[in-house]
């Protein structure tokens, strides 16, 4: 749920400001709004120190031992990133330039050993050398005048020198520009590099040992920062201060209080409708399973909006599982999950209970359907087979148009229980009833939708249903409570933009089909691998390694692509149709109270 905030104004003394920010720093409870822009040079050197900081932590293994403090200050922790962030520079240019030299070195080997200052010199003396490349076969298109001289070998690649007195040699084969510099030399080079590459990691070595004192330093840096951004956005008026933010409403106490005892002026009121006010989400152990995927995702709702954690769980894990599609994949899901908690213990347990809800899911999906790895075979097995759920088994072609009434079924569920979520928030005004409407028209959509592409015949409830929501659109969808003959009469002027709406959630029903055709897609894919495997056969041990071979990375390209179906399809259904139905813009504040440590 989002927990209520309330807006917190605090009137002191100019000089009492440093004292009031460490105390409200200290409590850390109140989100602060800048009275005026925090702008000034301190603050934009901290932000560029810290981001500097923040990129040297970035690179320090976590293996690192943490280290001491012991000679150095705090202050010398901008010191040792700078120093490191230039090292890792020089070790990257570093081992770039010995890249390419081991590239040219390998080009090299052709021609073996030799230096191009003899190869002047020769010049010089009126001797002309030539390098080409050419297949066996091309060596006719040499005149028999000119001296050749095969260098090496590569298959039926000729790497070979002609040698000359004239001029001008003119042969039709590929010519190889005389390197400028030899093996050797080249050699030497990167001999060089490598040993000033490997003093610079030692000295990168040597400031990981002081990676406690940067990020000390950094957590400090920052600490400086939220009190500087808090003290420039206060407002001033001669000798008074004020300072305004939000707070939640069970931690309003322990203000009140404390402006009590240090002799603030305090007042706590609630939010105006257009105040930028800060989302704090508050959840459940079930709905705090999803949050994992929301932050991956970076979408906070709004304060008036809506907590969607739980419904999206509901749904993500039926749209991950039909996505996938298969019981044999989920099964690898959950002993990968299984491991990775077992060897992992610092990943997070509502991610750990997320992956294995997910994987649940799935299995429970892939069963129902008889799907195992994409092999029909499988699904017939003792147990296996008493589980298929026969309207929905995968290798039926009549199963096809039930999983795709299933796909509409889900769809029309989801957005109506978004349309019926709005209508209970908006209790007691005349939108319960305008959204009661939309929830109407979704499911009379949803019979139009299956007339028009399963050849269901069309009931005559549709045109009931959709019938109601023209009606209470045009009574109660434009009340803005200035008068219900007002509003009607902007029902009938708004009536074709709320067609046109309507028409708008026959395309995010139909979209909910993408889980029908990416789980088809998922299960042809696995199915035409193992056609591709056992079309090669397990004859023999070479056949028997390729096959494997064949399968195992496979199926495993299949599993990544069903994942990143579930990232593009399976959020989107969340993101865009569901919230759109909700009104959700995911235009939220995060809650992020002013609180310093070190100060």
């Amino acid at each position: 749920m989002i927990v209520t905030m309330k807006k917190v104004t605090i009137v002191i003394k100019s000089s009492w400001l440093d004292d009031v920010l460490k105390a409200l720093g200290k409590i850390g409870v109140m989100h602060l709004r800048p009275v005026v822009p925090p702008e000034n040079y301190t603050i934009e050197k901290l932000k560029e120190s810290i981001q500097l900081m923040e990129k040297a932590v970035s690179i320090i293994p976590e293996s690192v031992d943490k280290g001491s403090l012991r000679f150095f200050k705090e202050e010398h922790g901008l010191a040792f990133a700078e120093q490191l962030l230039g090292l890792a520079g020089e070790v990257k240019h570093l081992e770039v330039e010995i890249s390419a030299l081991e590239i040219e070195s390998e080009k090299l080997k052709v021609w073996g050993r030799f230096d191009p200052e003899e190869v002047n010199k020769l010049k010089e003396a009126g001797i002309l050398l030539k390098l080409f490349r050419c297949h066996k076969r091309e060596l006719s298109k040499i005149p028999k005048k000119y001296s050749i001289n095969i260098i090496s070998e590569d298959g039926h690649t000729l790497y070979l020198a002609i040698v000359s007195k004239e001029r001008d040699v003119n042969i039709p084969l590929e010519e190889i520009e005389i390197p400028i510099t030899g093996m050797d030399e080249i050699e030497s080079m990167i001999k060089a590099k490598s040993v000033h590459l490997q003093h610079k990691r030692d000295e990168i070595l040597g400031l990981y040992d002081k990676s406690f004192v940067i990020r000390r330093a950094l957590m400090e840096s920052r600490d400086v920062l939220n009190y500087e951004e808090a003290k420039a956005g206060i407002g001033r008026e001669d000798k008074i201060a004020y300072l305004m933010g939000f707070c939640p409403e069970p931690l309003t106490e322990s203000l009140r209080k404390m402006a009590g005892k240090r002799g603030w002026a305090i007042l706590i009121e609630d939010p105006l409708h257009d105040d930028p006010v800060p989302t704090l989400l508050k959840h459940s152990k079930l709905t705090k399973i999803f949050q994992p995927v929301m932050n991956f995702i970076g979408v906070t709702p709004g304060y008036r909006e809506f907590d969607t954690n739980g419904i999206f769980l509901v749904f993500f894990s039926i749209f991950f599982a039909m996505i996938i599609g298969d019981g044999g994949y989920g099964t690898v899901f959950l002993i990968a999950t299984f491991i990775a908690g077992r060897y992992y213990k610092r990943l997070q347990r509502d991610k750990m209970s997320l992956f294995y809800l997910l994987s649940i899911t799935t299995i429970t999906w892939g069963a129902i359907t008889g799907s195992w790895f994409g092999v029909e075979s499988i699904s017939q097995l003792p147990v296996l087979k008493d589980l298929i759920v026969p309207s929905l088994y995968s290798y039926a072609r009549e199963s096809e148009s039930n999983i795709i009434y299933l796909c509409f079924l889900i769809g029309a569920l989801q957005l109506s229980i978004a349309r019926i979520w709005v209508a209970a928030k908006s209790f007691p005004s005349f939108t319960v009833f305008a959204e009661t409407g939309w929830a109407a028209l979704v499911w009379g959509i949803y019979f139009v939708v299956k007339f028009l592409l399963l050849n269901e015949e069309l009931t005559v409830f549709a045109f009931y249903l959709i019938g109601y929501w023209v009606v209470v659109i045009v009574l109660f969808g434009e009340q803005k409570g200035d008068g219900f003959v007002k509003g009607i009469f902007r029902g009938i002027t708004n009536l074709l933009i709320n067609v046109i709406t309507g028409i708008g959630c026959l395309s995010d029903l139909i979209s909910y089909i993408r889980l029908f055709a990416i789980g088809l897609a998922t299960r042809e894919v696995a199915i035409a691998f193992n056609n591709m495997a056992g079309d090669i056969g397990f004859s023999n041990v070479k056949s028997v390694a390729m096959a494997v071979f064949i399968l195992i990375m496979g199926h495993t390209i299949n599993i990544m692509l069903g994942a990143m179906s579930v990232l593009v399809h399976g959020i989107r259904l969340n993101l865009l149709e569901f919230s759109k139905h909700l009104n959700i813009q995911w235009s939220g504040i995060n809650y992020r109270p002013f609180k310093i440590e070190r100060l």
